[in-house]
């Protein structure tokens, strides 16, 4: 194993805005792969509405120029919920059963584009799309708003692109703990008014099996065809990378090994390991960790409950599945995550320091604006 991340290659903007295209985890989900849950209507309601917006974008191209709908059909959709409840499948497979030019990114990768291309030119990056697809849509600060509600603002000047995104909170909230959100509503009530908002309601998928993690429990699993690092040392590497190449490192990486993970004091560094562990999962990189404290205790309290909570709770859910995950080994063997708690036997709430090894990965992009340097 190496005690290093794989180098980051620099890339222009065309080679950036190619890479737009949904991550290995969700390059081959459909509507058909997803399955709602019968408790809660709402996410057959969601299913159905993907559905139906999918058809209607795919019956206006298939029209002739001079022709017009007798009825207008949505073309925006806003997909909120909490974290685990398959938004980012409903996302990916809106992408996959539409035709034509689509692009499939997060915002905060919307944010970089902009903040290096500028306006001008990433509007004309995107102009050719039919479908934009943005995951994790968040506003954690004044730039972000007013940079958001000018480029949707030109790009539904524009008849034919659709748009559809996921977030954690109502578009009438984003920016809500973050600052001084009230003070721009104009421009958080025009990208509300953009879209339908469909909500899909759930329990986090990721925490049904729960309690099954501690009686797995085996000694931590190393991945020998990886990279094995102590968290000091990928701290500091992470810390020279902008978080825009994450990605980049995690297509690279088939297994990573994390020793030593501790409790994270500054907020700015928690930030990028939320963005990277979202990377990891959708290149669905095999993962095992050790940790000095229970990973509820990962995130310093002295900012966990802050503006960002949602993005400390998504990755601790996604560290949780992380460790559950079956995966397929190269050798064709289905392996299970598993937990090793090197005092007493506890699941992954309690206390005490333990040892957790698995395989998997965790969900979505994200990204905070000072981690990503814009």
């Amino acid at each position: 194993m190496v005690d290093a991340l794989p180098s980051v290659v620099a890339q222009d903007a065309d080679e950036v805005v190619r890479g737009f295209v949904p991550t290995r985890r969700f390059a081959g989900v459909s509507f058909e792969t997803y399955v709602p849950d019968a408790r809660y209507p709402s996410q057959l309601r969601a299913l159905l509405r993907m559905r139906t917006f999918a058809a209607d974008a795919n019956a206006v191209q298939r029209r002739l120029p001079f022709f017009r709908p007798k009825t207008r059909h949505a073309r925006a959709v806003y997909l909120d919920g909490g974290y685990g409840v398959g938004k980012t499948h409903l996302l990916a497979a809106t992408y996959h059963a539409l035709h034509g030019q689509r692009y499939y990114l997060s915002f905060a990768e919307l944010a970089y584009s902009i903040s290096r291309l500028g306006m001008d030119q990433a509007l004309e990056a995107f102009a050719a799309a039919r479908l934009l697809c943005i995951d994790e849509f968040e506003l954690d600060d004044v730039a972000q708003t007013r940079m958001a509600s000018m480029f949707l603002r030109h790009v539904f000047e524009r008849r034919d692109t659709h748009v559809v995104t996921t977030s954690n909170t109502l578009p009438s909230d984003l920016g809500q703990g973050r600052f001084a959100a009230e003070a721009f509503q104009r421009d958080i009530g025009d990208i509300a008014r953009a879209f339908e908002v469909v909500t899909i309601d759930d329990e986090d998928y990721r925490h049904r099996q729960w309690h099954d993690l501690a009686p797995l429990g085996s000694a931590p699993n190393r991945q020998s065809d990886g990279v094995s690092m102590a968290w000091p040392n990928l701290a500091k590497q992470l810390e020279r990378i902008h978080p825009i190449h994450y990605a980049q490192i995690a297509v690279k990486l088939e297994a990573l090994h994390i020793d030593r993970l501790r409790t994270i004091d500054d907020q700015a560094m928690a930030l990028r390991l939320v963005h990277f562990v979202d990377k990891l999962y959708d290149q669905e990189v095999r993962l095992s960790l050790s940790s000095e404290v229970p990973l509820t205790e990962l995130f310093s309290p002295t900012y966990r409950h802050g503006g960002y909570e949602k993005k400390y709770r998504r990755c601790l859910s996604r560290l949780h599945e992380l460790l559950s995950e079956r995966v397929v080994l190269p050798g064709g063997e289905r392996v299970a995550g598993q937990v090793h708690v090197s005092q007493g036997v506890d699941d992954l709430r309690g206390g005490g320091q333990r040892q957790v090894g698995g395989v998997g990965g965790a969900d979505a992009q994200d990204g905070h604006a000072r981690a990503l340097g814009g």
